[in-house]
């Protein structure tokens, strides 16, 4: 909805019929304080020499923006300068009218939803000769509808204006000083803290209203700052007295102070309004309360976005409202008077009438045209991000349907889809991603059909991300593929201005490489972002530094899978790095993407350094928590990263601790399971394949018995489904619960599961060159399960097997199989010895300890257990070959090795220190009495 300027509510008006209007940041009731730094920091910026700049300020609703827009807009007007409020509609008009100042502020509110965005900074480009220009835009966040700005607009063109980017936390500031402004007559940025707002917001509530000011208590909670709307709106409510302020308690003093909670100050300033609008809405002829059609009159022109009298109508039309009497005049009057001016506020109340009335979604999203359309988009997308509790995902019930509704038959319609697919994230919920990407390939086609190559390369770019996400990324590559080419010929007729775009293309490319198996090419692409990004100027990193991360984060990642493990933590480090630097201007956009690669310092666990990937796991899952505590989209990132957490404790040997920890997340996923049963299966089923694989090291084979039946059994449904995305993960499943079986002795049924796992991999071996380690993987476990069986024979040949696949792996990318060609050999030779031909398990054991000694020099932390085990068995072997004075020394290392290990780790290492023992003991008995011990 769009906001009033600063001269149209000063004008003489009639008296507001709703106190929810005090909040309202243009009516200025309570007075500006606690940004002193921002307004500082505006300032300057304001007054930089550059000819134009550009920033974007983003923060979520109610932190502040607008208000600091209209302080900084009234400090440049008394210097001079040219302030414009930019009404929706009129960006290209306010430009050409300030062509001619040579000092002008153009403040554009909520600009991530503004269509003619771009067609205002071309106009900039057209009319800015001489003076300075200044564009403050302000959004909840930023993200690929900002940085495209660089290349859809032709301010770009033989120039670079400097653009920046700032956010606003909800904290306000308490350390900046600064004096009284005679100009206002009031100190406008004392250190106050927020009781002393609480306060000073109760008294100039009580005065607007004319009501006494009541006395109010309030607890402040450490680790969460309210923003400064919900300790206006808690004010707000204690003025309107104990009912809308909220539950007093049942000991309350009816004089003692007035109990406010930030929190549902908004729920309750709507209580209240709601309330009023009982006594006024029959007049006008509408039913008033829950269910009633004054509501679905305002939600509905909220919704829609035309608050004209013709706006009105039609949303009176489109919600079934008939009043009573015939009084349309009087309805359509009443709604224009009772719009929420606060947005927060707006989509509370929409929210709201929109869960309660069945049918209501559908009747607003029917029929829309293009501008009604986006116009029900930008709200829901809104409030997706300051989503109020319902039950319901409303946001995403409002997406799937608005975006269904759009009109997609020919040609004609491309570019009204191409607006709508340029601002619609692709975190909108589980309802609405099924129907955006069906839009995504829409838009792909007619791009192809009647697009230019810009648009066509936009379009193919974003419809290969959503192949790789439907779990096609053989047919995502050579769409990528040509959205890069695309790009590429744009580049070399302008590099500066389609660089970005190429990076974004490229870091997808990279997506779709990795997905099947091509990792080296991934790895290719992601550098030649990581180069491309590295040559942009200081004054184009705003719009480079995003993909540059991304590359950096998946250059890590392709480095894990070639093997190249010395510089996984170096590329990672560096994506940290930028992306903390972004999340500083825009936390909702990037503070998710910090988690993320803090997540993928898992890595460091799989290296063997858990305790370096510790304090990286859990700064991701304390992001993560304050995150999904305020918006529930981000309870699955929160179950990952408390996955990744379990795993990291679990390799220090801390065991209650990991347990712990998966407990919570397989909570999550159930929890989200029981909200979107389909949707969430495959989470769901990893972290009960988590939980259960520690259980069953940890000795509570029942408990993880349960568990991996569960994960299986969704894991073969999800197989049947779509086999191309989840046969590996059942082959995964099937081999951990082998395993498990085998712990508890049943090693019959242990070997069926692992045989079919075998099975599975081949066929995606054949497919994929990506399977074959998993394929050695199970090859080697297969074997094992034979022995344990006393099918040694049997167990020969897929041990052997494994051995020779992991050879030829080897010599293609050493770094990344020699860990595992080392255990395949360690397991022949503990076969051969079974067999009882310990001449030839010396061969591969020997090879085994010579890999193992290699990589626990590399990496001790990790390889040494691994080492003493290979130790232990070559020295068995030795003995058996009736070469005791041989395995004597190796069989001492070994022990040796496991008494520091089980030092400190005993848990984890006391049983495998008692094996190694005994094994030594065995050798200095026979080496004692050759005769009688063999």
């Amino acid at each position: 909805m769009s906001r009033p300027g600063p001269d149209e509510v000063r004008s003489p008006v009639a008296r507001e019929p709703s106190p929810a209007a005090l909040l309202a940041p243009e009516r200025e009731v309570v007075p500006f304080t606690g940004r002193g730094r921002e307004l500082a920091d505006l300032r300057a910026w304001v007054r930089s020499r550059e000819p134009v700049a550009l920033r974007l300020m983003c923060g979520l609703g109610g932190v502040g923006k607008t208000r600091l827009a209209l302080e900084l807009g009234r400090r440049m007007r008394r210097t001079g300068w040219t302030v414009v409020h930019v009404p929706p509609g009129e960006e290209v008009a306010a430009v050409v009218a300030v062509a001619a100042a040579r000092r002008v502020l153009l403040v554009v509110d909520d600009a991530g939803h503004r269509l003619d965005l771009p067609a205002m900074l071309d106009a900039v480009a057209e009319t800015r000769t001489r003076g300075r220009l200044r564009i403050l835009c302000t959004a909840r966040t930023g993200g690929q509808w900002w940085r495209r700005q660089r290349w859809t607009s032709t301010l770009w063109a033989g120039r670079t204006p400097s653009v920046t980017q700032m956010a606003l936390a909800p904290a306000l500031d308490r350390t900046v000083e600064v004096g009284p402004d005679p100009a206002l007559g009031l100190e406008v940025d004392r250190a106050e803290d927020d009781r002393v707002l609480l306060g000073t917001a109760v008294t100039r509530f009580a005065r607007a209203l004319d009501r006494p000011v009541p006395e109010v208590s309030f607890e402040l909670t450490p680790d969460h700052r309210p923003r400064a709307l919900d300790l206006q709106a808690a004010a707000l409510a204690a003025v309107l007295g104990p009912a809308a302020a909220g539950p007093q308690g049942p000991d309350a003093d009816e004089q003692g102070p007035v109990a406010v909670d930030p929190a549902r100050g908004l729920e309750a300033v709507l209580d209240h309004e709601r309330a009023c609008w009982a006594a006024s809405a029959p007049a006008a002829g509408l039913v008033a309360g829950p269910g009633g059609t004054a509501e679905a009159a305002l939600a509905t022109t909220l919704l829609v976005g035309d608050t004209s009298e013709a706006g009105v109508r039609a949303a009176l039309r489109r919600a079934g409202v008939e009043p009573d009497g015939g009084r349309t005049d009087q309805a359509v009057g009443w709604v224009r008077a009772h719009l929420p001016r606060v947005p927060r506020l707006a989509e509370l109340l929409v929210s709201r009438v929109l869960a309660g009335q069945e049918g209501l979604i559908e009747a607003c999203t029917r029929d829309l045209g293009r501008q009604e359309a986006f116009g029900v988009l930008a709200f829901a997308t809104a409030m997706s991000l300051d989503r109020p509790a319902t039950g319901r995902d409303i946001p995403g019930e409002l997406i799937a349907a608005a975006a269904s509704a759009l009109p997609d038959e020919g040609p004609a319609d491309l570019a009204g889809l191409m607006r709508v697919a340029r601002r619609l994230p692709r975190s909108s919920g589980p309802l609405a991603v099924p129907v955006l990407d069906r839009l995504t390939h829409r838009v792909a086609e007619l791009a192809r059909l009647v697009g230019d190559e810009a648009t066509q390369g936009e379009a193919l770019t974003d419809l290969g991300v959503v192949l790789i996400a439907e779990g096609e990324p053989a047919a995502a590559v050579p769409v990528l593929q040509e959205a890069v080419g695309l790009w590429r010929g744009l580049a070399r007729t302008d590099e500066l201005r389609y660089r970005p775009p190429l990076c974004t293309a490229l870091n997808n490319l990279g997506m779709g490489y990795w997905a099947v198996g091509r990792h080296a090419d991934a790895l290719t692409v992601q550098e030649e972002v990581i180069t491309l990004c590295a040559r942009l100027g200081p004054g184009d990193a705003p719009w480079a530094d995003a993909e540059h991360a991304r590359a950096l984060q998946n250059a890590g990642v392709s480095y894990t899978e070639l093997g190249r493990t010395g510089e996984i933590e170096a590329t990672q480090r560096a994506s940290l790095d930028i992306y903390r630097r972004l999340a500083e201007g825009d936390p909702v956009q990037y503070e998710p993407r910090v988690a993320a690669v803090l997540g993928n310092f898992e890595a460091l666990t799989e290296s063997g350094r858990p305790e370096d990937a510790l304090p990286a796991n859990a700064e991701a899952v304390a992001i993560r928590r304050r995150l999904a505590a305020g918006r529930p989209e981000h309870l699955g990132e929160l179950a990952w990263s408390l996955g990744q957490l379990g795993t990291t404790l679990e390799a220090l040997g801390r065991y209650e601790e990991a347990g712990s920890v998966l407990v919570e997340a397989l909570q999550i996923q159930r929890r989200l399971a029981d909200e979107n049963p389909r949707g969430t299966r495959a989470d769901l089923s990893g972290a009960l394949s988590a939980l259960g694989a520690l259980y069953s090291t940890t000795g509570r084979a029942d408990e993880a018995l349960r568990l991996e039946r569960d994960a299986l059994e969704i894991r073969r449904e999800l197989a049947r489904e779509h086999p191309a995305r989840y046969l590996h993960y059942l082959a995964h499943s099937l081999s951990n619960l082998g395993v498990t079986y085998a712990r508890r002795g049943r090693f019959d049924e242990a070997v069926l599961l692992e045989e079919e796992a075998v099975g599975i991999r081949r066929g995606l071996a054949r497919r994929n060159a990506r399977s074959l380690k998993y394929l050695a993987q199970s090859l080697s476990n297969l074997g094992v399960r034979y022995a344990d069986l006393g099918r040694f024979e049997e167990a020969l040949r897929p041990t052997q097997e494994a051995v020779d696949m992991l050879r030829r792996l080897v010599r293609d990318q050493p770094e990344k199989y020699r860990t595992g060609l080392a255990e395949a050999l360690a397991n022949l030779g503990a076969t051969l010895l079974d067999l009882d031909r310990p001449t030839e398990a010396l061969g591969p054991m020997r090879e085994a300890v010579a890999m193992r000694r290699q990589l626990a020099v590399e990496n001790p932390d990790k390889h040494r257990p691994d080492l003493a085990l290979t130790l232990s068995n070559l020295a068995s072997a030795l003995s058996a070959a009736g070469d005791n004075v041989a395995a004597l020394g190796l069989a001492r290392e070994a022990v040796e090795l496991r008494r520091r290990l089980a030092a400190d780790l005993p848990e984890r290492y006391r049983a495998e220190l008692d094996r190694s023992r005994a094994v030594l003991a065995r050798i200095e008995a026979a080496i004692r009495n050759p005769t009688t011990v063999r």
